[in-house]
């Protein structure tokens, strides 16, 4: 079957079940015709709350909200240097009052010429008239009345006839003035209005009562005025952070408004106007939440979307489960079960007054299922998929996350290493974590039940459907034709009876299968492979020399070799029956194929070397494909792991019988045993990349080192009796 005829096949198996999900959701268990109602229509019937509910009015509460919002004034600072700005602009502009005073100009000399290279300055004290026209053309006074530079320049004008400093005076009062305006703080938008204020009303100055005596106080005042109001500049910046702060506690301190309706009361009479909270407690109930035509049409393409990541989610990440259909129908099966489990919880807990129904959603089951007969991956992809087809089917919120927290819990408590009866004691906690998970969506949904019915019903919900999921496994292993890891773990257990049989019918080929197991669990360890497989592959790989033991080596301890009495080729027929003959036994003990594969693929087609050596020795033309082993090449890494133990206990056991082991020689029987096969052809069929060979070669080399080591030679003893 080519790739393409594979892909399609899938496709088939993943539109099958897409079908059955949206059958089940929208025909096996219909909801309520929905009501086409919204805001503002009349009610086509009266309608009654059958339990009690409370309902947020949105409405009122946003007033609130906008109320305490629009009371929130905005939060200023005063900028400091705005302020030394305003006080250094009157400052400048005094100052050229006080300049106006008087003009330098150059002195001629007698020829009514100017001394150009070194001319005489004189200072000329200039008159009331060429002072204003002096100021008039500073920037500074560009928009200052001429009234207001009157007075400034009699004033000035007056200090230095009479030697007073009403000028300074002046100054001083105007920036007091402008420094209290700023104190209290300016903004943009009341800026103008200020400014205004302050001519049309200028301030009561704190002056000498003589300046009065040369200029009338209402001159001066409106002088000072004009002068801050020039100056004046917006002062304060917004503050948003903090503004923001203080409307989100007015958000904070508004008080929801919520209305109840109790059981049995009225929600709406037939022709009232439907408003927000009627509406509201309407959804609530499930009035509006049936399931229309629309809805079931715009639910397929979800459903389909789901199937299709599904489909690509198996695909790109290479997992088993996209090679394995039995597998590939295991978890559809499983996603079909899930869907059956929540749409079946959701319609009954809305047709019954008892709520609490739906918290003894069975999902547990499935994840424990998933986890045990497939893997972490598949589960979370299951998790997933049930959780997307629960609300494209219209499930509650809080529903859907009790099923895929539900089905990822198991995921915790059972791992690779879990056997059954290690299972059966996880089966407790996990049924003790649905109660957990029920009590968080209990609040989550505000529903009025009683707390203690739903924590005793998810428990016992859940632990009966996980005892009955734990006496599933080996029916559904065997329905979908599996080998779970705790299936593996019973096949490892030396109690099994196959082991039994080979230790008792062939002693030193069990022994020997003991430490081939050892070295294929550590090694697929080392690469990620599936190192529980590789050992129960090792354990049966050798099954079938129960048939004829002593014609094995490892078995002939004090016994002399029968193939001295046979021909290389009647020998070699001996030792290739084993794999046929070990394949016939598994079966009859009911050996799983995977593991049995082991059997077929642990010599590949690789050449019964001794045997073919002898043959040649003898002198005549030999056929070597006559003492090829009748195996399959390995196709899988776990068989071809097991290939290259199987060859390396042997050789070293052979060999270290009769040396001393050290590093060396160890590293030297690998190397001559992975290239023998590797130019044989032998992982021609192997998915193995050669990094994985050399983290294959490392691993033997520290077990054998270990199974090998030296020891010490301890002296006889002498003591005298």
């Amino acid at each position: 079957m080519n790739k393409y005829t594979e892909h399609i096949k899938k496709v088939l198996y993943l539109m099958v079940f897409a079908t059955g999900v949206w059958f089940i959701s929208f025909t096996v268990f219909p909801e309520n015709q929905i009501i086409e109602i919204d805001i503002g229509d009349e009610s086509p019937a009266s309608f009654y709350s059958p339990r009690y509910i409370s309902v947020v009015d949105e409405l009122k509460t946003q007033n609130l909200i906008d109320n305490a919002l629009n009371n929130v004034p905005p939060v200023y600072s005063i900028d400091s240097e705005v302020n030394s700005t305003v006080i250094d602009g009157i400052t400048d502009m005094f100052l050229t009052v006080i300049k106006a005073r008087t003009e330098e100009t150059l002195i001629q000399d007698d020829e009514n010429d100017i001394n150009e290279t070194n001319p005489v300055v004189e200072i000329v004290q200039l008159n009331k008239i060429e002072q204003i026209e002096k100021i008039q053309t500073s920037l500074l006074f560009s928009t200052i009345s001429t009234s207001t530079i009157e007075v400034l320049v009699e004033v000035s004008n007056n200090d230095i006839k009479n030697g007073n400093n009403y000028l300074t005076q002046l100054e001083i009062e105007a920036k007091l003035q402008a420094n209290k305006l700023l104190t209290s703080g300016i903004s943009n938008d009341s800026l103008n209005q200020i400014r205004q204020n302050i001519v049309s009303t200028p301030p009561n100055l704190n002056l000498q009562s003589e300046i009065y005596a040369i200029i009338p106080e209402a001159r001066v005042g409106s002088a000072v005025a004009e002068i801050i109001a020039e100056n004046l500049i917006a002062n304060q910046k917004l503050e948003e952070e903090l503004w923001n702060i203080q409307k989100q506690k007015a958000i904070e301190s508004v008080q929801v408004v919520e209305v109840q309706f109790f059981k049995d009361e009225l929600i709406v009479q037939e022709g009232q106007i439907i408003t927000n909270v009627i509406f509201e407690a309407l959804n609530e109930l499930g009035y509006l939440s049936g399931q229309s035509r629309t809805v079931q049409t715009a639910a397929i393409p979800i459903i389909v979307s789901v199937f299709v990541v599904l489909y690509v989610l198996l695909w790109r990440l290479k997992d088993s489960i996209w090679k394995n259909d039995n597998e590939l129908l295991l978890i559809l099966t499983l996603l079909f079960m899930s869907s059956l489990s929540l749409r079946g919880v959701s319609y009954f807990s809305q047709l019954s007054d008892y709520k609490f129904i739906q918290y003894g959603l069975p999902i547990s089951f499935i994840g424990i299922i998933s986890m045990t007969l497939l893997n972490l991956r598949a589960t979370l992809i299951l998790s997933l998929s049930s959780s997307l087809l629960a609300l494209a089917g219209g499930g509650n919120i809080g529903l859907v996350a009790l099923g895929a927290l539900g089905t990822i819990i198991p995921a915790i408590f059972i791992s690779e290493e879990t056997d059954r009866k290690l299972l059966r004691e996880r089966i407790i906690y996990i049924s003790l974590s649905q109660p957990l998970l029920a009590f968080g969506v209990y609040f989550y949904l505000r529903q009025e039940a009683n707390l203690t019915q739903i924590l005793l019903v998810a428990f016992f919900s859940s632990l009966i459907t996980n005892l009955f999921a734990f006496s599933l496994i080996s029916y559904i292993e065997n329905i979908f034709r599996i080998t779970s890891n705790l299936k593996l773990s019973e096949l490892s257990d030396r109690n099994h009876p196959a082991l039994r049989y080979l230790e008792d019918n062939a002693l030193g080929t069990f022994n020997h299968s003991l430490v081939v197991g050892t070295l294929a669990d550590r090694a697929a360890f080392k690469i990620g492979a599936n190192s529980q497989l590789a050992r129960a592959m090792a354990y049966y790989h050798d099954l079938g020399k129960t048939i004829n033991p002593l014609m094995f080596v490892e078995n002939q301890i004090g016994y002399s070799t029968p193939h001295d009495q046979l021909s290389p080729y009647e020998s070699a027929e001996i030792i290739k029956s084993h794999v046929i003959e070990g394949v016939k036994l598994a079966k009859k003990f009911k050996i799983p194929e995977i593991v049995y594969k082991g059997i077929q693929e642990h010599h590949g087609d690789s050449v019964i070397r001794f045997f073919y050596e002898k043959a040649k020795e003898q002198g005549v033309q030999v056929n070597k494909n006559e003492f090829r082993h009748l195996g399959i090449r390995p196709t899988t890494k776990e068989s071809a792991i097991l290939m290259f133990a199987d060859s390396l206990e042997a050789a070293c056991r052979a060999i270290f019988m009769q040396e001393d082991a050290d590093e060396n020689k160890i590293r030297n029987i690998i190397e001559q045993i992975f290239n023998e096969k590797i130019s044989d052809g032998q992982l021609q069929n192997s998915p193995l990349t050669f990094k994985e060979i050399t983290l294959i070669k490392e691993s033997f080399q520290k077990s054998l080192e270990g199974l090998y080591h030296q020891r010490v030679l301890y002296p006889e003893s002498t003591e005298e009796e």
